[in-house]
Parts: C-alpha cells; structure tokens; sequence
C-alpha cells in the first residue's frame, strides 16, 4: 500500500513537470518531440485543433486498445498516467513561453519533459499516448522495440516536417534525442549502482568488512595471478553508488596496496537492490536503511 502511494505520488510530480516542460516551452516553439503531445503541435499547426484537447480526446481510446490488445495488467499500471498526464497539459495550457529561442526550447524543453517522465517511470506508470501503440506493434509484430519506436516517432517527425519548415523539424529530432537521454539517465542515475572487484592479501579481512559492518553481499571468485601465478580470491561486491566512497575508503585503510576495479551495473535485481533488504543490527554500521 506504501509503495502504491508513492508511486502515484511520482506518478503526479511527474507529469505535473512534463506537462510544465511541454507547455511552456515546446508548444509555442512548434517544436514536436514525439509522442501524441507532439502530434499534437503537427496537428494545431495544420488545422487549428487545440493542442490540449486533442491529448485529452486521444486519451479513452488508447486506453481501450491497450485493454483489448495488452490486457488489464498493463491497463492499470498505465491507466493513472494516461488521464493525469493530459489534465495537467490541460490545466498548464495558459503557461508563458519561456524562451522564443528554438535551440534553447529544444534542449531545455527535452530536459525538463525527459525529467517529468523519468519520474513517471520511475514510478511504475507511464503517460500512455503513443506508447501503447508502440507496446501493441512491438507485442504483435517481430519487430525489436527499438526500431517500433523509430517507427512511431519516424511517422510524427513526417507529420511535423508537413507541417514546418526543415530547421523546425531539426529542433525537433533533436529535443527528442534530449528527451530520450534525459529519461536514460534518470533511470539509470536514480537506481545507480557499481561492482566492485578487490584483490588483496588480506581478502578475509576485507570481506568480513563488506559483510559485517557494510552490510552488504559477497562473492569469492577464485582468480589466478598473470605474472606471478599465485592462487588467490578475488572479492566482487555490488553497492548502490552513494556506498562507494565509504566502502573504498575502508578498504584501503585495511590494505592500502588493494587493487580495486570500479564498474558501473546498469541493472541490479536481488536482495537490496529490488528486493527489500533485510539489515543487520551492528553497533558500526555506517550505511542507513533507505
């Protein structure tokens, strides 16, 4: 129940930020950075239909094709964001523009929309709109989803290229790169994590550390030296990124000849990562519960 407060929560910040970003930044632009909002901005500019109520009127049958084609599942975790999504454009509509810069608009207009949607993914929803038909072809054809994207957003990028002039539709392929990285980092940041690969002589002691007072898993991976053909264990632990600092500060002080490797895990799943972690009680434990 917590959890499905706080992700309605995100769900609402989110779009209330995408929709803000839209409005008063790409709208008045013309700039036309993919999904139906930017069809949208094609579509007031070929034939005066307003731009909000166009995002709300597409809105009930999206949502009645993602029920028939991708069941009541997917309905429900889209159902939230596909209604308070549109409201907001609505509700927003009356914003300033913020700047009459096309460039400016481009980039900062994709920043500030990725960012309200990467808050609504991060909430386990999504905006609905073209996504849906993007998950329905991807679900029903043999097409990898990345090029059903590329379709989808190919087709509104041509749309917005009948609709504007070339350097326009330009602005607009690039806010939709923007958009597109600003979401991958935010998904990426906000569940960052690194592996870290130790060798060490005093291994044991590092791992007793790691387990006991970082409080956190680990792996023995028996390795074998290159130059010197010494059997020895390596140690590979995962930590969330804010860990790191601490934990590589502690291993040095333990041996500070360590030879570490610090990469970065796109994706963790497992206990204390997507699972909830079950702390241990120490006196010296560092890292607090999140």
């Amino acid at each position: 129940m917590k959890r499905r407060i706080i992700d309605i929560l995100l769900v609402t910040i989110g779009s209330f930020i995408a929709s803000v970003g839209y409005n008063s930044l790409l709208v008045k632009n013309n700039i036309a950075s993919g999904g139906v909002g930017g069809l949208a901005i094609s579509l007031n500019a070929l034939f005066g239909w307003n731009n909000a109520n166009f995002v709300l009127a597409t809105t009930i049958p999206l949502l009645i094709l993602c029920w028939c084609f991708l069941g009541r599942e997917v309905l429900l975790k889209t159902f939230y964001g596909s209604l308070i999504f549109p409201t907001f454009i609505k509700l927003t509509e009356g914003l300033p523009t913020l700047t009459k810069q096309p460039l400016l608009a481009a980039i900062f207009g994709g920043i500030v929309l990725g960012l309200g949607l990467g808050i609504v993914f991060y909430g386990n929803s999504s905006t609905g709109g073209t996504g849906i038909i993007t998950q329905i072809l991807h679900k029903y054809t043999p097409l990898p989803l990345g090029m059903v994207l590329l379709i989808v957003d190919g087709i509104i990028v041509a749309i917005s290229a009948i609709a504007f002039p070339p350097d326009t539709v330009m602005y607009s392929i690039l806010s939709l790169g923007v958009v597109s990285l600003t979401i991958d980092k935010m998904m990426v940041g906000l569940n960052s994590s690194r592996n870290l690969l130790i060798i060490s002589q005093n291994s044991e002691q590092i791992l007793k550390y790691i387990t006991r007072v970082a409080d956190r898993g680990a792996t023995k991976i028996p390795v074998l030296g290159g130059h010197t053909g010494h059997a020895q264990n390596m140690i590979m632990t995962t930590l969330s990124t804010h860990e790191v600092p601490k934990v590589q500060e502690e291993i040095q002080k333990i041996d500070e000849t360590a030879f570490i490797v610090i990469v970065p895990a796109s994706t963790v799943m497992g206990r204390g990562f997507s699972l909830q972690k079950d702390y241990q009680k120490v006196p010296n434990d560092f890292i607090n519960p999140l």
